[in-house]
């Protein structure tokens, strides 16, 4: 049932409520605390009580058991009013759920279980009418449930045409926090014949401090408005600027592959050349061709990087295929070997010999690239684990290392596009890896996680299940 406060009988201006209750009034109470809550539906009680009519009740236990103490507290026998037939009270939750298909309230369902209830306590009342409050909109709305809400005032209202009552719905007003609950808002107040203010407007006690509190919220309404336009504006500069990063990112790459990809071709020319064995040789040419060809591979690295980042807004499409994890994992710690020498790593690889799955090995290779070398950069000189295994419908892969750690604050950020936990002055690179390492784990549709203290390293873990839905297109991140 429609939560319920009425604002006649906590207002300090009595002569107003009859104005707020005929007999077939549906009215909305916001309010702010609960204290004013429970005193506006215990007055509405009250109301009923000293006009002979019955009530139903649909509230929580807290609000229930404050009702009863407040009506007690006011002279009247709860236990002798509820055996009567004079006050029936239901639990809130498990109503909602008697009326519940799916996300949305049953009219047949509604009929038979709030209809049932509300022809009883017409055929008990002796002027023919009574008296409903209760907390089901209200809970819908919490729940994150808005249009089931709106649905059930909706019946309510349907409800009334066969019926003679007194309705109290009462919303908390932190419902409404946000700048997009306006529409929903106006929605409640459009399903009322009467709409209420909160406490502290009711607590203004007369007509020209309430006209001056209507022209500040004007005010205040017409000022959040200009912000909501302002903040817009800048949000779709900020989508614009971000548009022109992606395409100079994109540009930049695609510039770069091309004279790229001619000088690997020309370094591992020379390089063939170079180990023919001839005498005149100067070994030190070999040693700064090689050095040209691992800082040219580098640069074709990173021009990769830069295609992937402008095109990874939505999650990549996928090549499926059945491949063993563990081969995957294998072949790229090998192709990783002199990086790790590099950086002083001693790689352990302890892998199940067979973890199948249909994955993209390209994309799978790139994550475990990805993940090998943010180990080799910040826990240079220590050693790497690996682990590969099969576990009930999913794959995991842990990679293990000994370097500085990451404080927990931190641990969800790196994550995140062009994001480090360290300063790019004392370690290189974009700050792309890992993010690009959670897409790609994303769009087999998989999760990866890291686990870390300050000084002690880090362990990222990857699951991805054996048959992942084929990648759909997200929003960007």
């Amino acid at each position: 049932m429609p939560s319920a406060v009425p604002v006649p009988f906590l207002t300090i201006v009595p002569e107003e409520r009859a104005d707020h209750f005929g007999h077939d009034a549906h009215v909305v109470q916001f309010y702010e605390e609960d204290r004013f809550l429970v005193e506006a539906v215990g007055e509405f009680l009250r109301e009923s009580i000293r006009a002979g009519e019955p009530s139903l009740v649909v509230a929580t236990a807290e609000h229930r058991d404050a009702f009863q103490r407040y009506l007690t507290a006011n002279g009247h026998d709860v236990a002798q009013l509820v055996e009567q037939g004079r006050l029936t009270m239901f639990d809130a939750a498990s109503t909602v759920q008697q009326l519940m298909a799916g996300n949305r309230p049953d009219r047949q369902r509604f009929r038979e279980v709030v209809g049932g209830a509300a022809a009883a306590a017409q055929a008990r009342s002796p002027t023919g009418r009574f008296r409903a409050y209760g907390e089901m909109v209200d809970l819908l709305w919490r729940g994150g449930n808005p249009d089931a809400a709106i649905q059930l005032e909706e019946m309510w209202n349907e409800l009334g045409r066969d019926h003679s009552f007194a309705l109290l719905c009462g919303y908390a007003m932190n419902n409404f926090g946000g700048e997009r609950d306006a529409d929903r808002f106006a929605d409640v107040c459009r399903a009322h014949s009467r709409v209420v203010p909160t406490e502290r407007y009711q607590s203004l006690g007369d007509a020209d401090s309430r006209a001056r509190e209507v022209s500040l919220l004007q005010q205040r309404a017409q000022a959040l408005e200009g912000e909501i336009e302002r903040r817009q504006q800048v949000e779709e500069e900020l989508r614009e600027a971000l548009r022109v990063r992606d395409d100079f990112l994109c540009v930049a790459g695609h510039e770069l592959r091309t004279p790229l990809t001619v000088l690997r071709l020309q370094l591992a020319s020379l390089l063939a050349h170079s180990g023919g064995g001839h005498p005149e040789q100067d070994p030190r040419n070999e040693r700064r061709l090689a050095g040209l060809a691992t800082q040219t591979e580098r640069l074709a690295r990173l021009a990769e990087r830069l295609l992937d980042v402008s095109q990874m807004g939505d999650l990549p499409a996928l090549q499926l295929r059945e491949i063993n994890l563990t081969d995957v994992v294998r072949d790229s710690v090998a192709g990783c070997a002199d990086v790790a020498a590099a950086a002083g790593c001693q790689v352990r690889v302890i892998a199940d010999p067979s973890v199948m799955g249909r994955w993209d090995p390209d994309r799978l290779e790139q994550i475990v690239q990805d993940l090998l070398s943010n180990a080799f950069k910040f826990g240079s000189g220590a050693d790497v684990r690996v682990q590969v295994r099969a576990l009930p419908h999913c794959a995991e892969l842990v990679v293990r290392d000994g370097g500085l750690g990451i404080p927990p604050a931190d641990q969800q950020r790196i994550f995140d596009r062009f994001e480090r936990h360290f300063p790019t002055e004392s370690y290189g690179g974009l700050g792309l890896g890992l993010w690009i390492a959670r897409r790609l784990v994303e769009a087999h549709g998989g999760e990866i996680r890291v686990e870390s203290s300050p000084g002690q390293g880090a362990t990222f873990t990857v699951t991805l299940p054996t048959n992942p839905p084929m990648a759909r297109p997200r929003a960007r991140a």
